[in-house]
């Protein structure tokens, strides 16, 4: 399997993408000191200060059905939070789907692409990409996302490895596809649960389509699916969209 590294690139996930459809093995990976186009969810952007962050993705060729592949997102959660939690003491905030918070501060994202399925026969992938603010200190941030941006750091007064973060974080990966393999989506969904620091708070969900919804989080069913109670009373079930702390 691959691993390559980059002192700069557009996109991991990208480049990520490209090998894959070239036939990179799973496990396979690219990682970079820095990425000028950063991506994540929803088309926005991701900040990426050169030597500050971990910046991968990791190709995953699991044997899922097609239907499973999104579940992925919250496979990789639990997979970072894990390392975080093993290395620091500190125990992440999942953020439906794809957030790492601490303290309502955002410290890092997943973004999970999978391959076309039309036609893909045996070279179904999916890319795994993270973006996690490691040794980022507050003045590296922009002005706007200073009170809203946290970092390993930051939390814990320690510095990092970041290419020896990489490897724990793939490992574990890994680690947890296979779980998901053996065991299924139940084990996933509930040990997401136990991280789920928005269940029970005020939040704002914005769909695809402009319309805004704000009530309370009850947290994702059995499914992955988020359920919200609004203001009304009135029960959602989000399968897409934009969750926003409530101001």
């Amino acid at each position: 399997m691959k691993i390559i590294t980059y002192d700069s690139i557009d996109s991991t996930n990208i480049q990520a993408i490209s090998i894959a459809e070239k036939g990179a093995e799973h496990g396979s990976a690219v990682v970079a000191g820095t990425q000028t186009m950063g991506r994540g969810r929803l088309g926005k952007s991701w900040q990426s200060p050169p030597g500050k962050g971990l910046y991968c993705s990791i190709i995953v060729r699991p044997r899922l059905a097609i239907s499973d592949f999104p579940r992925l997102t919250f496979v990789a959660g639990i997979a970072v939070a894990e390392v975080i939690s093993e290395h620091y003491l500190l125990e992440a905030g999942l953020k439906w789907p794809n957030d790492i918070y601490f303290h309502n501060r955002k410290c890092g994202g997943i973004l999970s692409e999978s391959s076309s399925f039309a036609g893909a026969g045996d070279n179904r992938f999916a890319i795994i990409g993270v973006g996690l603010n490691v040794n980022t200190e507050k003045f590296d941030f922009p002005d706007e996302l200073q009170d809203r941006a946290t970092s390993l750091y930051l939390e814990s007064g320690k510095k990092t490895d970041i290419h020896a973060l990489f490897n724990d974080v793939r490992t574990s990966m890994l680690l947890e596809v296979a779980r998901f393999e053996q065991e299924g989506f139940g084990q996933v969904i509930t040990r997401w649960r136990k991280r789920d620091f928005m269940k029970g708070t005020r939040m704002a969900w914005v769909g695809i389509g402009g319309q805004r919804v704000e009530g309370i989080s009850l947290g994702p069913d059995d499914e992955g699916l988020l359920h919200v109670l609004d203001d009304d009373g009135r029960m959602h079930e989000v399968m897409s969209g934009d969750i926003q702390l409530a101001s």
